[in-house]
């Protein structure tokens, strides 16, 4: 099926002149290398959807990429928690910083809000370290999102989808206007999203609110050109998240059998947890906020091109309701606040591309400040029972400098040889003031006085060579490598944990990449495929402090002294082979293991695989659409079994989703109806965790994913 099917990766996006192709077609440009470079011709393993691409597979949360892009995976902490990017075994997680880079129009997102997946142009997902031109936290690979842009002439869309599911309903209603504002210079444009309805996970303990969320996002960009040689783009947007009863980090039990013959009858006064619901007495309610400016210019010289980009994002949530025991029973509820700001700016100089010899030289500067605390009450409450705890503050201040080159010798005209090199330093400090939380039954952590301090830096290389076997193939292998600062914890426990548990040290990775790209000469087949292998020292992995029944005695912190090696491949493809037919594909394998990870005094979990990595994702996709508009789209997204949590007790099992399509399409409306995980899947989508006051009860309680939807959508556009 692989052979003769399509993939997202290989969608059609811009016009570019290509011997191989008719003239006329359109060529696939990858932006995420910060030079305009055709699919074709980047040494990297690279996904690139379009926003026709995304339309089609009604991606409308960045959740969802994860099945049509192999070998990525979205965890998450809950419902509204953040989204965590695990990419070629590299698993990311809750509490650790994301080792996959996320630039929404530029902006670098280190921690990816969902709800900002909105009238986006295209996204790019590249596969592989990327530290030479993006520096820290890209060591998996860089997930480019680039928003619709104004343009010359005037465009308004506007959308409304309905959706209901077991628990409840669902509204969105999200549109798009732009075009000129000033003559033939200056254009702008405005992006909103509204959407309101109740939380898929539903409370049923009676006395608390089931549970409901409201959005409102709004963007604006202005796009100023006075000469054909300068360029200047703004944006701006707002985001709003209020979802009275619900706590973003949701944590349901996995096993529901067991929970209700453990818990119903003496802490849930006979009640059954439903398959998404759950029965908690905790007051909870998350309020989110966020803010973010940008700012790019660029400019072409008489010889090359320089570009300038400064952004600022701030982001504060208030999430109470983290209910400890899980059950109805009102031992401790926990509160978890974070206010955060971010800048970040970026000086390029990009010499021309026509040219055997090309380069890119550059700096960047990072900086960022965190305020946040954790707080409890024990025994029954309200929303003003949650009294804060000492605060603990964090601050980033991260700069590069770097350059990359590729040459294409005259004597070897097929060949092209790349190599680039990055320095990074990380200034990282903490401060964190003495107190306490109590958890319950006797339970009290402690934060100690702690003030640190320290630099990292490093020096991060990659090699490439690509060779154009023909117009319509091409082979290349790269070697690069990434990595992300150490650090410090702030972290609570019973008694006093070492010094040694406070700083943890930097880690580093290469990764090996060979590849192939091919397509057919009327480009209506494409194949991609690529294998890798990975290893990584000082790997940092969450921790906790426990005693022998299981039971948590600390927060969680971060070690380094563990490390992982992955390998594996990827295959995408896509295929025209009908007037009308579309057909897609891909499969993911990675095969990720701890090299080295002691979890505890006695167990260490060497050779097993890394948490949160399926040991397969696949995906295949049929659309057809008759000429008069009608069409009609199937998919069928697998993910392989695994881990939860690192001793590999926890396991989630092979899963296999069904979404299905039918509707029109036309020049001015469209409308669809649609069902997604048809066949009610209950699947775990974050990291698992014993039960957080009584310990070790037999069972795991995790994050879940939405179960089956459906509903329909309305759109139209000038």
């Amino acid at each position: 099926m692989l052979a003769g099917c399509a993939t997202p990766a290989v969608v059609q996006a811009q016009s570019a002149s290509d011997p191989g192709q008719t003239p006329g077609q359109n060529e696939i440009v990858v932006t995420g290398t910060r030079r305009d470079t055709r699919l074709q011709d980047t040494p990297a393993s690279v996904t690139v959807l379009t926003r026709e691409t995304l339309d089609e597979a009604r991606i409308r949360d960045i959740r969802q990429l994860d099945a049509v892009v192999p070998n990525v995976q979205f965890n998450e902490s809950g419902q509204l928690g953040s989204t965590f990017i695990s990419i070629r075994g590299i698993e990311s997680n809750p509490f650790i910083v994301n080792r996959a880079a996320v630039y929404i129009d530029g902006i670098p997102f280190r921690e990816l809000s969902n709800a900002v997946l909105n009238q986006v142009e295209s996204i790019e997902v590249l596969r592989g370290p990327q530290a030479t031109l993006y520096g820290a936290n890209s060591e998996s690979g860089l997930i480019v999102i680039n928003t619709r842009a104004p343009t010359d002439r005037t465009t308004a869309e506007l959308r409304m989808t309905g959706m209901r599911f077991g628990n409840g309903w669902n509204g969105i209603a999200d549109g798009f206007v732009g075009g000129p504002l000033a003559g033939g210079t200056l254009t702008g444009s405005v992006a909103f999203k509204v959407q309101r309805g109740d939380s898929f996970l539903r409370n049923q303990q009676p006395g608390q609110p089931g549970g409901r969320i409201e959005e409102d996002f709004v963007q604006g960009r202005l796009r100023w050109e006075p000469s054909d040689r300068l360029t200047v783009n703004m944006t701006g947007y707002i985001l709003n998240t209020r979802a009275p009863g619900v706590f973003d980090q949701e944590y349901v039990p996995l096993d529901l059998a067991l929970y209700n013959k453990t818990y119903g009858a003496a802490f849930n006064e006979g009640k059954s947890a439903a398959r998404f619901g759950y029965i908690q007495d905790a007051p909870k309610r998350t309020d989110k906020r966020e803010r973010v400016a940008g700012a790019s210019a660029s400019y072409q010289l008489g010889y090359g091109r320089i570009d300038a980009a400064l952004s600022y994002r701030h982001y504060k949530s208030d999430a109470k309701g983290l209910d400890f025991d899980f059950t109805a029973l009102p031992t401790a509820a926990g509160q978890d606040f974070k206010d955060r700001d971010f800048w970040n700016a970026e000086l390029r100089f990009t010499s021309p591309s026509d040219k055997p010899f090309t380069y890119i030289l550059g700096a960047t500067q990072y900086r960022q400040n965190d305020d946040r605390f954790q707080t409890t009450f024990v025994g029954p409450g309200t929303l003003d029972s949650y009294q804060p705890s000492p605060h603990q503050y964090a601050q980033a201040r991260d700069w590069g400098v770097f350059g990359s080159a590729e040459w294409a010798p005259h004597f070897a005209p097929k060949l092209s040889l790349g190599a680039g090199l990055r320095y990074d330093h990380a200034r990282r400090t903490a401060q964190q003031n003495a107190g306490s939380i109590d958890l319950g039954n006797g339970t009290l952590f402690t934060y100690r006085d702690a003030s640190l301090a320290g630099s990292f830096e490093a020096v991060l290389p990659r090699f490439t060579a690509r060779y154009t076997a023909s117009p319509q193939l091409t082979v290349y292998a790269s070697a690069s490598k990434g990595y992300i600062p150490g650090g410090f914890n702030l972290t609570a426990a019973q008694g006093n944990l070492p010094d040694s548990v406070l700083r943890y040290q930097s880690e580093t990775m290469w990764s090996h990449e060979g590849g192939a790209k091919w397509h057919s000469p009327d480009g209506r087949l494409r194949l991609g495929a690529a294998a890798f292998y990975i290893r990584s020292n000082n790997w940092q992995e969450i921790q906790v402090a426990t005693d022998a029944s299981g039971r948590i005695l600390s927060a969680d912190y971060i070690g380094s002294s563990a490390s992982i090696d992955s390998k594996g491949f990827e295959v995408e493809a896509s295929a025209e082979p009908l007037g009308g037919l579309t057909l897609t594909a891909n499969l993911g394998y990675a095969d990720a293991r701890y090299r080295n990870l002691q979890v505890d005094a006695t167990t260490n979990v060497r050779g097993r695989r890394v948490k949160l990595i399926p040991a397969y994702d696949g995906y295949l996709a049929a659309r057809y659409q008759l000429p008069g508009g009608l069409f009609a789209r199937a998919e069928l997204a697998l993910t392989g079994k695994q881990s939860l949590e690192s001793k590999g007790d926890a396991v989630q099992p092979a899963t296999q989703m069904v979404g299905l399509q039918l509707g029109y399409a036309g020049p001015r409306w469209s409308i669809r109806g649609f069902v997604e995980n048809l066949t009610d899947v209950r699947r775990a989508t974050g990291l698992a965790f014993r039960n957080l006051a009584f310990g070790n009860d037999g069972n795991w309680y995790a994050p879940i994913g939405r179960g089956r939807q459906g509903g329909i959508e309305v759109q139209w556009k000038l």
